[in-house]
């Protein structure tokens, strides 16, 4: 956590995250605690869906600021004695508790209210699939339709009451389909969405902005996340999708910077920051206590540090990250991630630096296993067995064609595990299905070597595919 903190800069104010994958609050309780640092989470624990698969968390510098209310997930009507967010009997799913514990249970929603502004951040189901012809994924996305019309409801009447809000996070929704994802065939026709739909209709009018397109209204490649498995980020072929909504009030006149930090390492997604001026900042009071939600409340004299793990490892760096915002709009072409990790969201006062080491430094990777030596499995091949004196020329003849056979067999089956060449001329790489939902799990095939892009840039991904069974021998 320390690690993370410190690259993500010394200036920032508050740290969202999404995606966190915890599924306890026990888990929750284990984490590092950093110092100075505060924090909520709201976890997956929901018994319809896999434990420990999405949750949230918001964390704020709790010598300089502190929260007056937190409260988790989008239906929920407040917790007992912070009822600054509570919606009442307007809370959304008030008559169905079973799906409002549903959508609460899988920890996507997490609401801090800093006094001057709401803050909630947000990790929006994503939907893969035809709902039309599949049942599992047209579940999800009456599930997803549901988390936003509750988030809707939650936020309106906080900016009914005169509440400030900031919605921010991981939205699984391009804002434009143009504009926010890379598009292979510009002459194609959008499709319908209802998500984008959706977005559409709370952008419409004053009620809320999209932060990042009021200041860059047509800038384009400004992706936040990317396949990395298919080396999209290194070509920037991803998708916006992480970015702040705020009420038109705040961001005309109290926000002072958004952008992406693109070369950000060890994630598929981007961090993604709103600056804002410091009057929006109520400064902490001696005497106040933090709510009830916060991790110090909740686990009170756990204090769990790096140097207590890692008692010789530090790490030190100066370098900064690039950010994506309005002294800069060029963008740097990005580098290759280390490793997956959660997205991030950030509210600062500016962006700052970051090191260059990452917590795989403090592990050493193990050894690949020596792989076992199978010369003598080859030289069986082409050892002919030895005949007893009572054979006939027949049984001798017989041994030796059955020995040429399993050779042949041998090598056409070692050519097929080869892997061929793509359209560039270069050695495919290989790769598994791995998405348990698919038909098709678990089968190998070969792809172009290339980071996935454009089809017209010739750098990038030919296309070539082909399923190792249907590799033809050399």
């Amino acid at each position: 956590m320390k690690a993370l903190f410190d690259a993500l800069g010394s200036d920032l104010k508050v740290i969202c995250l999404q995606e966190t994958k915890l599924s306890s609050s026990g888990d929750v309780e284990r984490l590092e605690r950093v110092e100075g640092w505060d924090g909520a989470h709201a976890v997956c624990e929901s018994s319809n869906h896999r434990v420990g698969y999405s949750g949230v968390a918001v964390y704020w510098r709790s010598n300089e600021i502190c929260p007056t209310s937190i409260e988790r997930g989008v239906c929920a009507k407040g917790d007992a004695g912070e009822s600054t967010m509570w919606a009442g009997e307007i809370a959304p799913f008030a008559d169905d508790a079973t799906r409002a514990k549903e959508i609460d249970g899988e920890g996507r929603a997490l609401w801090v209210d800093f006094g001057e502004f709401v803050l909630c951040t947000v990790y929006v189901p994503a939907v893969f699939g035809d709902p039309a012809v599949d049942e599992k994924t047209a579940e999800r996305a009456a599930f997803k339709r549901d988390f936003l019309s509750a988030l809707e409801a939650r936020y309106k009447s906080l900016r009914e009451r005169g509440r400030n809000v900031i919605l921010c996070g991981d939205w699984n929704i391009a804002p434009s389909w143009k504009l926010d994802r890379a598009d292979e065939d510009p002459n194609a026709v959008e499709p319908r969405n209802p998500s984008r739909d959706w977005l559409a209709a709370q952008l419409a009018g004053d009620a809320m902005v999209d932060v990042f397109r009021e200041f860059f209204p047509t800038l384009g490649d400004a992706f936040t996340c990317w396949n990395v498995a298919s080396g999209a980020q290194l070509s920037n072929y991803g998708s916006r999708i992480d970015y702040f909504l705020c009420d038109r009030a705040v961001t005309l006149k109290r926000v002072r910077g958004v952008g992406v930090a693109q070369k950000f390492e060890g994630s598929d997604h981007a961090p993604v920051y709103l600056e804002l001026e410091e009057s929006m900042w109520r400064r902490r009071d001696s005497q106040q206590t933090p709510p009830s939600l916060a991790i110090s409340m909740l686990y009170p004299g756990r204090q769990t540090t790096v140097d207590s793990i890692f008692a010789r490892a530090s790490s030190t760096s100066n370098a900064t990250p690039e950010f994506l915002n309005a002294a800069s709009q060029s963008r740097a072409k990005p580098t290759r991630p280390s490793a997956r990790a959660q997205s991030r969201a950030g509210v600062s006062d500016a962006p700052k630096r970051k090191p260059e080491a990452t917590l795989k430094d403090f592990f050493v990777v193990k050894s690949k296993k020596k792989e076992p030596d199978d010369r003598n499995e080859r030289q069986l091949d082409t050892v002919e067995q030895p005949i007893a004196p009572t054979a006939n020329a027949f049984e001798s003849r017989e041994t030796k064609v059955s020995s040429e056979e399993a050779r042949g067999a041998w090598m056409n089956t070692f050519a097929k595990m080869a892997p061929p060449k793509c359209k560039h001329g270069e050695t495919c790489k290989v790769r598994t299905v791995k998405k348990k939902e698919s038909p098709h799990c678990g089968r190998v095939f070969f792809c172009c070597p290339r980071p996935a892009g454009a089809r017209t840039n010739p750098d990038c991904d030919c296309g070539f595919f082909l399923w190792r069974e249907h590799r033809a021998p050399k």
